[in-house]
């Protein structure tokens, strides 16, 4: 069996076990990917480089594996090929969701689905397979196992292969996170140099009907602004006598979303502008009273951009929506007692914007360790309830704002769960310029053998778990840090070993479509005739450098 029907064979079963992310299928998941593995001839004469790892503190109680192939010749070179095990759910494919995770019945019978000309299309060409995790990312995994399978027999270079499947990656790349310390555990322990590291994620259209391949020099980078808008609670009665936080957050939200001003120009790529991810007051029962809080976050995706800068407009733009509420507020008082022919009882407010570090360093000076014990808990509570780490972020600040002394209304900044860092091949750094000329290399090949033209993209810009591959921008490593709302209790982001992780990294994979929708799916001929041999190259090229 040639390597192309191998990784056929282990994608359909791995695709066969759902692991949706957010749920605890995703250990099925890595329990498949165990077994697989296990059947590998090297990891059975060498059990221990194979392992399951428990993600501490995990409430889905996730792991990941880890195989770790050393050559018979010794050395501290090593290659990390990783990708992720978890898939979205399935209830777009409707009727047809019990077939989503068998791609040969899907097949049959997804013409019942409302596909689009261009799905139409691939599916009467025969050169796609779909069905969920197809493209996103179970290939991906395939494509590794089969290849560690492969060199492993042949054993005939000098270097160390290791290979990671991590859960969490649709989520908050919990998996990835937890892997961090794993690579700094074997650096320090077996002196290993990471070389380069290969995300397999697909390269994506970015137009309906575009067919380039690409490989990606780097990833976009998130980070999800969340604000706190605090205003006077009064009776609707009254309600120029207070402050409507709901004012303050739709004002910010008229400002901040969507406005180009806060898109990142890097290297010819342009982020997409920030969008609201959820927006909303913070009173639980009804009544007469006006709301006292208020909440909202943003995605916004990073190329480039500091997060001191970030800091730096956000403040500013919080600023300009203080003031323009005030100055609609004094509008239509002005206007109601003209019409009213009476003065409106009302009061005077001053614009305010904090950080969450300045309320929390406050707080912690009145409360010491006492407010931290306070807040352990209720995160025990909230986890325990099932809330999402951004709720749990928002409820975070609701609670230290509760205990900050002055409660006059304000806007507190501070940014939700997960962060993942920006991240891209430096041509000043030899290590990265040695997988920029390796790259070079196998797209050259690529044409010569494959008649393939394939581009070199800068940056994968639909997220990945390339960013945790390591940054040397530490200041605003600890910037965002200190802001992010449940850090190190409720999300767990290694900031110190990050910071001492810098491997050379790029996300190269087969060729999908329409990942997260139900016509997901993946291009047979590029995939599985031209990635794999691309692949081997391209490792060979590495050790031999």
């Amino acid at each position: 069996m040639d390597i192309k029907d191998k990784i056929m064979n282990t994608l359909l079963e791995l695709v066969a076990v759902p692991g949706i992310a957010g749920t605890k299928s995703e250990g099925l998941t890595a329990k498949k990917t165990l077994h697989i593995l296990e059947d590998i001839h090297y990891f059975q004469q060498h059990p221990e480089n194979l392992n399951l790892i428990k993600i501490k503190g995990d409430p889905l109680n996730r792991s990941f594996v880890s195989a770790l192939f050393c050559s018979s010749k010794p050395s501290k070179k090593t290659i990390v090929l990783t990708g992720h095990l978890d898939v979205v759910d399935v209830e777009d494919f409707g009727h047809l969701k019990e077939l989503a995770f068998k791609p040969i019945e899907l097949k049959k019978r997804i013409k019942e689905l409302p596909l689009d000309k261009d799905a139409l299309e691939d599916l009467e060409s025969e050169d796609y397979i779909f069905g969920r995790g197809t493209a996103d990312m179970k290939f991906g995994l395939a494509l590794h196992i089969e290849l560690l399978r492969e060199l492993s027999l042949r054993d005939d270079f000098e270097g160390n292969i290791l290979f990671l499947a991590v859960p969490g990656e649709e989520s908050n790349s919990e998996g990835m996170l937890a892997a961090i310390p794993h690579l700094l555990e074997l650096n320090k322990k077996f002196g290993y140099k990471y070389i380069g590291l290969f995300v397999s994620e697909c390269c994506i259209p970015k137009e309906i009907g575009d067919e380039t391949k690409r490989i990606y020099l780097g990833t976009a980078g998130k980070v999800m602004p969340l604000f706190l808008f605090t205003g006077k609670e009064t009776h609707v009665y009254e309600s120029f006598s207070g402050l409507n936080p709901n004012l303050l957050a739709g004002e910010l939200n008229r400002l901040l979303e969507l406005n180009p001003d806060f898109c990142d120009n890097n290297r010819g790529n342009l982020t997409p502008p920030p969008t609201c991810l959820k927006h909303t007051d913070l009173k639980e029962l009804y009544s007469v009273q006006t709301p006292l809080m208020a909440a909202s976050y943003y995605n916004v995706l990073t190329l480039n951009l500091s997060i001191d800068e970030l800091m730096d407009k956000l403040k500013k733009l919080c600023f300009q929506a203080f003031e323009n509420t005030l100055n609609i507020i004094e509008e239509r008082v002005n206007k109601y007692s003209s019409i009213s022919n009476r003065n409106s009882l009302r009061e005077t407010f001053q614009t305010k914007v904090l950080t969450y570090e300045e309320v929390y360093k406050r707080v912690k000076e009145l409360m010491g360790e006492k407010f931290d014990k306070y807040i352990e808990k209720k995160i025990e509570q909230w986890t325990d309830e099932n809330m999402d780490l951004q709720n749990i972020a928002i409820n975070i600040m609701k609670e230290t704002y509760l205990n900050y002394p002055d409660k006059s209304p304000s806007i507190i900044i501070g940014f939700a769960p997960p962060y993942y860092p920006d991240k891209h091949l430096r041509e000043h750094k030899d290590d990265d310029m040695v997988l920029l000329k390796v790259v070079d290399n196998i797209l050259e090949y690529a044409k010569d053998k494959f008649n393939t033209n394939i581009e070199k993209d800068h940056y994968y810009m639909a997220i990945c778990d390339l960013s945790y591959t390591g940054t040397t921008n530490k200041e605003g490593l600890n910037t965002i840090a200190s802001n992010i709302l449940g850090i190190n209790k409720s999300y767990n982001l290694p900031v110190e070993e990050l910071s001492q992780l810098d491997i050379p990294s790029i996300a190269f994979g087969g060729f999908g479509k329409d990942f997260h929708k139900f016509s997901e799916r993946l291009n047979i001929p590029y995939s599985f005739e031209v990635v794999p041999d691309l692949y081997e190259k391209a490792i060979y090229d590495l050790f031999n450098n």
